[in-house]
């Protein structure tokens, strides 16, 4: 029976655990700053829904909802001062303006100044946040939890002996370090996994992060450590965002020296050079020895994701997939971009079927 391009060709094989959470829906309604316009976020629910309707179309059922986890993982990432800010950014902005709306920067921290926030959440949103794109609503801290436990959901079950499973999660994470929010990213979920990890026994972890923007917040994490290594296939930062992080010479700090792997590739880049950036990951991450493989799944280097500048096709997504599986690591997916709505779900989906044929 034939099938529409770029369709998953089968019912997969093996079964993938997914992992999920109806609590992020509360982080909706606000707006961001794209170059000169004010659009409506596009990160926002309907993402995991349309993810959620092709993954259960593509055969995979076996969707649980995650478990709670406190607070102690995220704050073996994150800077207590950062995550207070997290939680109490909504309740303070709403006291000073009332409900409704959304809490943003007027203004970011400069070289020259003190970067040290005082009681003002004004002075708050502009030390811990780097861009206009992490607007805080009333329940973007309910979000954020839910997007954590359920990573850390997935990341118990890969500890525990799953061969693979995957952490539908919103709001992304791989833009956010220590102490610092940008691209729709507020906590760093894949870092947060991997320290997890290491924590519960794990001597090395491999991120390898797929998105078609650079992960700085994650490189910044990890780049001085040499128990997990960061590869990242990315576009360009001399013309794409994050703009200041991403380039090949970033190779990591002192014992993270050469474990940190930047691939950028020009803007337009089609599925054949990606797959060849692809393998020298890969290649890489085997050199490592990683007990566990972190995918920072991104799917915004699709042709017409309207944040995107590659060229891959839906169908491509199947072969990104097969590839990642024959690495042969257990493997732990986490939900980072992916914003053309209408085949969000296909090519998100696409991956994990590839993955399990």
């Amino acid at each position: 029976m034939s099938q529409a391009k770029g369709q998953g060709r089968t019912r997969p094989s093996n079964t993938m655990r997914i992992f999920h959470s109806e609590a992020h829906r509360g982080h909706a309604g606000a707006m961001e700053m794209r170059y000169d316009k004010l659009i409506p976020m596009c990160e926002s629910p309907d993402r995991m829904d349309t993810i959620l309707e092709a993954l259960r179309a593509q055969g995979h059922q076996d969707i649980v909802e995650a478990s709670s986890f406190g607070l102690e993982p995220v704050l073996r990432v994150h800077t207590p001062s950062f995550v207070s800010f997290l939680e109490n950014c909504w309740p303070l902005w709403e006291a000073e303006f009332g409900p409704g709306g959304f809490a943003t920067a007027y203004m970011f921290g400069m070289r020259g100044m003190d970067q040290l926030p005082n009681a003002s959440v004004h002075s708050m949103l502009s030390c811990y946040t780097f861009d206009v794109c992490v607007p805080i609503v009333a329940g973007t801290w309910s979000a954020i939890k839910s997007a954590v436990d359920t990573t850390l959901s997935a990341a118990s079950f890969v500890k525990n002996g799953g061969e693979a499973a995957f952490a539908l999660c919103r709001p992304p994470g791989h833009h956010a370090s220590s102490d610092l929010a940008g691209g729709y990213c507020y906590v760093n979920n894949a870092a947060v996994a991997a320290q997890m990890l290491l924590d519960a026994g794990a001597s090395r972890i491999a991120i390898l992060d797929i998105d078609y923007h650079h992960g700085n917040g994650t490189q910044r994490i990890f780049y001085d450590r040499s128990d997990v290594l960061y590869a990242s296939i990315h576009a360009t930062p001399e013309r794409e965002y994050p703009f200041l992080l991403g380039y090949a010479r970033e190779t990591g700090a002192a014992a993270g020296e050469g474990f940190n792997l930047n691939l950028p590739q020009p803007l337009g880049t089609t599925i054949a050079p990606y797959r060849a950036a692809l393998q020298q990951a890969v290649e890489r991450v085997k050199a490592h020895g990683p007990d566990v493989l972190v995918v920072s799944l991104g799917v915004d280097s699709y042709i017409r994701d309207p944040v995107g500048g590659f060229a891959l096709e839906s169908e491509d997504f199947l072969r990104l997939g097969a590839d990642i599986k024959r690495i042969g690591l257990p493997t732990l997916f986490v939900m980072e971009g992916g914003y053309a709505i209408a085949e969000l779900g296909l090519n998100t989906a696409n991956v994990i079927t590839g993955f399990c044929n």
